[in-house]
């Protein structure tokens, strides 16, 4: 009886003590999520430390090593040397000061791992007070850095609960965010972190996705255009309230050989490149679609996988525009008329011909009074039914006979099947030279080389146009807007919530 008095006076001890140690373990959990791990560099066979303070290594074995305020460790193997000292992989090294690499200074903890790869490990909020000064500027105002600090916040602990195998969360440059250490901290960004300590941005319970680019250009981009996977709240929304920034036009020269590198990057082979045509655009007038036709065959590519193939940096965005655009309206800006006719050509070799969307203008066909031979109305009527033609020049057939042929023609062509000696009806130009906007009209931006063999791309907008745009949200905090308001329009349906 003694015994079984002992065993329960014991047990609910026993209780207690193990839910207290899954209620920390749980705990613990939770404040790992929000420690950040920025990879500064990628694995390197040597790197150069410093810190205002001594600073301790503590290596794999949990040993600590005191060393001075500068040290340069050396891979050899599975360890660090520095001099004579060993230190078996991965090691910490910690201080009490602020910790430098490569002239700038970082708060938290440096770790070395066995790849030797250099990780600053540090708070979230520490993490931010060196990503909102490099991201979103210092002398903006607060509603948008505060917008900009919860943005960037839920971007950094969605990473860092899929930390996985890689061992770091983020990389410190544009591949993620901008991260550029302590020393750019300033009073205004570390008022806008400490103003949202803790808030993210959710969808139906989760942390959302929150990309962000520079620039818009007047309408952000469908993430499930961009890369594929549909997601509610990152659906392209169209900028309330119009701006100007360094990129609101810019112009772009593509050399042949750069397309044709880019080209080769995406497995699409069309020989020499004659043209380039914009032949689908998303709802807010991106470029979905481009079309290369050339001197053996054409294919057509997403044009976010042309842009990242032929540098995102040299084709902006994909916000392409029908002519050259200036900031100087009295300049009348112009484009090379290409010798073909204005449609949108040919689908990738093998896949049927791409369609333009039903409400699309039938574009200018030539009346001919050359009546069509009985294979070529055969092949026409087929083309029909394969659905090369819309809706809008279907309509255009039937009130026009003496369009036929040019549609004939014009159906060959997408068809892929104009070969060098067939005889085509010439067909004019619509007047694309006043910079209009490319509003989801389909065939209506052709471009050809010029006698360089350069092609010249004029748009808007910088980045992948996926979530918040960092000029857009700008321009709203000026307006008014609060920072909830901000994110809730670039990001449709997703609140502001406490991180628990």
């Amino acid at each position: 009886m003694k015994n079984k008095h002992k065993i329960f006076l014991i047990y609910p001890v026993f209780r207690i003590l193990f839910f207290l140690f899954l209620f920390l373990l749980f705990a613990q959990n939770q404040a790992q999520a929000r420690d950040i791990y920025v990879r500064l560099s990628a694995p390197s066979g040597k790197f150069s430390l410093s810190s205002t303070g001594n600073m301790t290594i503590t290596d794999a074995a949990k040993k600590n090593h005191t060393l001075g305020k500068t040290v340069t460790l050396t891979r050899s193997g599975a360890f660090a040397v520095n001099g004579k000292n060993k230190y078996s992989l991965p090691i910490r090294i910690s201080s009490g000061g602020l910790l430098s690499f490569n002239g700038r200074k970082y708060r938290g903890v440096f770790l070395l791992t066995k790849n030797f790869t250099l990780i600053d490990t540090l708070d979230v909020e520490d993490y931010l007070r060196g990503v909102l000064p490099a991201e979103a500027g210092s002398s903006q105002s607060e509603e948008y850095l505060k917008a900009h600090a919860i943005s960037s916040r839920t971007f950094a602990i969605k990473k860092s609960l899929g930390r996985g195998t890689r061992g770091y969360d983020v990389t410190d440059g544009t591949a993620d965010q901008v991260y550029k250490g302590a020393g750019v901290e300033t009073g205004a960004t570390d008022k806008a972190v400490r103003a949202t300590t803790g808030e993210v941005l959710t969808y139906e319970g989760d942390l959302a996705s929150t990309f962000f680019h520079s620039d818009s250009g007047g309408h952000t981009a469908s993430v499930a255009q961009v890369w594929g996977q549909d997601i509610p709240y990152l659906r392209g929304v169209k900028e309330p309230v119009s701006y100007n920034s360094p990129n609101s036009n810019w112009t772009a020269k593509i050399s042949s050989a750069q397309v044709q590198t880019a080209l080769s990057k995406l497995k699409a082979t069309v020989g020499a490149v004659r043209e380039i045509r914009v032949s689908e655009t998303d709802r807010g007038g991106r470029a979905a679609m481009l079309t290369f036709v050339g001197s053996g065959g054409s294919a057509s590519v997403k044009a976010g996988d042309f842009r990242m193939a032929v540098g995102p940096d040299t084709l902006k965005s994909t916000m392409l525009t029908t002519g050259a655009v200036s900031p100087n309206p009295s300049q009348a800006p112009t484009i090379d008329k290409p010798a073909v006719p204005n449609i949108p050509a040919l689908s990738r070799k093998g896949a049927p011909p791409a369609r333009p969307p039903v409400n699309t203008p039938a574009p200018p066909v030539p009346t001919s009074d050359v009546p069509l031979s009985e294979k070529e109305e055969d092949r026409l009527s087929q083309m029909t039914r394969d659905g090369v033609f819309s809706a809008a020049e279907l309509m255009d057939m039937l009130k026009n006979p003496k369009k036929l042929k040019g549609y004939f023609y014009l159906g060959l062509q997408r068809s892929g099947r104009v070969s060098a000696e067939t005889k085509r009806p010439k067909v004019e130009m619509p007047n694309v030279s006043k910079g209009d906007d490319f509003k989801g009209r389909v065939g209506e931006a052709v471009l050809v080389p010029d006698s360089a063999g350069n092609f010249t791309f004029h748009g808007k907008g910088w980045g992948h146009g996926v979530g918040l745009s960092q000029w857009g949200a700008k321009t709203l905090s000026e307006q008014g807007w609060t920072a909830e308001r901000i994110l809730e329009h670039y990001y449709n349906g997703a609140v502001v919530k406490k991180f628990k």
